[in-house]
């Protein structure tokens, strides 16, 4: 298992970014792109520990929640092109979820 690069405590994303709570029990390891990109989300760490209410539970979770799920890749985009750049995210991935969410209408705010 390679070492996440978008956080650097266990501890659950959400509950931090959104609350300022720091969560460290029952978390669930989330890689952020999913389907057939989960090889590189292991690869290059872009996974987030999170409970389990923010993992996979209805409601306001990344498995449930396509804001926060896009929020989510938008941050591993961020995260991966300070290390790798942009070049070669649009190599390995082939998606601007950046971009994306300047383009989409009904994109709503992390902290809604």
């Amino acid at each position: 298992m390679s070492k996440s690069i978008m956080q650097s405590q266990k501890e659950c994303y959400v509950c931090r970014m959104k609350y300022n709570v720091a969560t460290v029990q029952g978390l669930e390891e989330h890689h952020v792109l999913n389907g057939p990109l989960r090889p590189l989300a292991e690869r290059y760490g872009l996974k987030v520990w999170l409970c389990h209410r923010h993992h996979n539970e209805p409601g306001y979770s990344a498995h449930f929640d396509h804001h926060l799920r896009l929020y989510l890749k938008q941050q591993a985009q961020r995260d991966f092109e300070d290390v790798y750049g942009h070049r070669q995210w649009m190599a390995e991935v082939g998606k601007d979820y950046l971009r994306y969410a300047e383009r989409s209408s009904n994109y709503g705010s992390f902290g809604r």
